[in-house]
């Protein structure tokens, strides 16, 4: 009868040392995979961030610079700046708000898109540096705002129900008055809101500033 060899128990160590140690790559080579794959999905994490922050730095942007009683009835002037980044914002897509509240409580608005005076005295638009409406039979408000660009506009007071109404709410003459603030907000398409406080300095004397 045949006889077997069997292995020496050494040998047998040696075999499953191997195979341990070769589990032990596959195990590496796995969590060394999930370390690659996490620091990856991190860094586009990170660059998607950045770029969003850019994107947000680029947006329009627009801020108000100024503010003066602009005549003897409800009307202001303002000079607004468009941010230096952004792209041309159509006149017509920029919405105000105009707003103010009376010591007992009764609040008063008016929006419209910007050059529109929603049946109020004419709201006119014009570059700083352009010939303003005043005497210039010709005037033709700005259609379109650029980066970087200046402007005037003027706004009449007024509700939204009633924006040529002889009371003249949140002008001038109704905030000398009642001894009261206005609120001012600009909104402008792919950008933020922007909010001014109108607030008298001088009375409804012409030329002083609201702000």
């Amino acid at each position: 009868m045949r006889r077997t060899k069997l292995k020496r128990d050494d040998e047998c160590s040696v075999g499953t040392g191997a195979l341990i140690v070769y589990i032990s790559m596959i195990l590496l080579a796995s969590i060394i995979s999930f370390t690659i794959i996490n620091l990856t999905e991190e860094l586009l994490q990170s660059t998607q961030s950045t770029a969003e922050d850019a994107r947000r730095d680029s947006v329009n942007s627009v801020i108000i610079t100024g503010a003066w009683v602009y005549d003897n009835q409800d009307d202001m002037l303002f000079m607004m700046e468009f941010g230096a980044a952004g792209e041309p914002v159509a006149r017509v897509d920029v919405i105000y708000v105009l707003t103010c509240t009376e010591p007992d409580g009764t609040f008063h608005y008016r929006s419209a898109a910007l050059g529109d005076s929603m049946g109020g005295s004419a709201i006119y638009v014009w570059a700083v540096g352009d010939q303003s409406p005043v005497n210039n039979p010709t005037f033709a408000n700005v259609n379109n705002f650029q980066p970087g660009g200046r402007y005037f506009f003027t706004l009449d007071g007024g509700t939204q129900t009633s924006p040529g109404g002889a009371a003249g709410e949140c002008g001038p003459p109704h905030l000398d008055t009642h001894g009261i603030d206005a609120n001012l907000f600009l909104h402008i398409p792919n950008g933020q809101s922007t909010h001014q406080l109108l607030s008298l300095s001088n009375g409804r004397t012409i030329g002083s500033q609201i702000i």
